[in-house]
């Protein structure tokens, strides 16, 4: 294919673009976001989800980011059978951590070393923009939490509050049943995938640690962005539910109360906390929020989407408005903030107005601001 324009998602924690009939992306995500484009556009625009590198470092998903993109546009790379060529703009598009990865490859400089090669610069200069959303920049409670330090040595970490690991033990095999259409997707994965997914999980925890708060404060306090990269972050967030009518799932509240912290704030966060609840105050039309949903009584320190990341990338309870019974397909946890279609296809016309201000000659139908909120779940 040739084109000069590529949208590239980047994944999260895991970081896998398929697993067995699983896919992390939705195809209904891809869709749309490739159709906005090529309407404003009117040439194609491919949407091509990468593979990470699961719970490895940062730096080392950085390096495996720059050789994915780096072999998506070459000419005629070796081992490659499809590639795409005449690409002059890249556009990375990340979820969760796949959203501090394609942000920290926008700087002026690696995470390991000095500066960029020749080869990665080659790459970078493409680069015309980055969208986040959900994206852990200053890091996220749950990397401090009991349960992120089983998950990075799980033989000798026994200070783990017992009645707690057994609740959420408890909460997510009663997820099982009702994510059944998940499981049956997963259980197609080739035996092999599976035992490489599992060594890297098992042997490569790295990831954990790089996103604990004081590791990205750090990170961020010596990595600037790269002048002329377009970026856009999308913030969201929700709070607990217990009413009758949404309530929270209970394996999505036990995740939301590992996520929040201490809900002590540092000055950065502060700072970007004081952002969020200007540009709240002054654009509430930029929230995306769905008339199920509630507004969070306060921005603060504890506000986060339980690591509730599905909806927003097209794994919510899908139902027609306009026809009765259940869902075409249900959606992974529940938050209580009814994210749906209305919200789904408004978020990725935003993401697909953020890439267009950047291609010169697009039809834009708004300004894309440099920072937009959506208050929903998922994250």
């Amino acid at each position: 294919m040739q084109t000069p324009d590529v949208v590239v998602l980047v994944p999260g924690f895991l970081g896998f673009a398929r697993f067995g009939g699983f896919y992390y992306f939705a195809d209904r995500l891809i869709a749309v976001l490739r159709g906005l484009l090529e309407e404003a556009l009117g040439y194609p625009v491919p949407v091509v989800p990468c593979t990470a590198l699961s719970t490895d470092s940062l730096a080392k998903r950085q390096g495996r980011l720059v050789k994915y993109l780096g072999d998506l546009c070459a000419a005629s790379p070796p081992g490659v059978e499809r590639t795409i060529s005449g690409v002059e703009r890249i556009h990375l598009v990340g979820h969760s951590t796949g959203g501090v990865d394609a942000q920290l490859l926008a700087c002026t400089k690696p995470l390991e070393g000095r500066g960029w090669d020749q080869k990665a610069n080659e790459v970078r200069r493409k680069i015309r923009s980055v969208v986040t959303i959900s994206a852990p920049h200053y890091g996220t409670g749950l990397a401090d939490s009991w349960l992120a330090s089983w998950a990075e040595n799980p033989v000798i970490s026994w200070t783990s509050p017992v009645p707690d690991a057994l609740r959420l033990a408890w909460h997510l095999l009663r997820l099982v049943p009702e994510e059944r259409h998940v499981v049956a997707q997963l259980q197609l994965a080739h035996p092999k995938d599976v035992v490489n997914f599992l060594r890297q999980v098992a042997f490569h925890r790295e990831l954990i640690g790089n996103l604990r708060p004081s590791y990205m404060e750090g990170i961020r306090a010596t990595h600037k962005a790269e002048p002329g990269v377009s970026l856009t972050c999308f913030v969201t967030g929700t709070p607990l539910r217990e009413d009758d009518e949404r309530p929270s799932d209970a394996f999505f509240t036990d995740m939301y109360g590992l996520t929040k912290g201490d809900g002590e704030a540092s000055p950065p966060v502060g700072r970007c906390r004081r952002l969020l609840e200007d540009f709240i105050s002054t654009r509430p039309g930029s929230v995306i929020r769905s008339q199920q949903s509630r507004m969070p009584a306060s921005i603060d320190a504890t506000l986060n989407d339980g690591v509730d990341h599905a909806d927003v990338l097209g794994h919510y309870d899908r139902q027609d408005s306009l026809i009765e019974g259940s869902p075409y397909n249900a959606g992974l946890f529940h938050s209580g903030a009814g994210f749906g279609d209305d919200e789904f296809f408004k978020l990725y016309r935003r993401v697909a107005q953020a890439i267009l201000k950047t291609i010169p000659g697009a039809r834009c139908e708004e300004d894309a601001s440099e920072l937009e909120i959506v208050s929903i779940h998922p994250a």
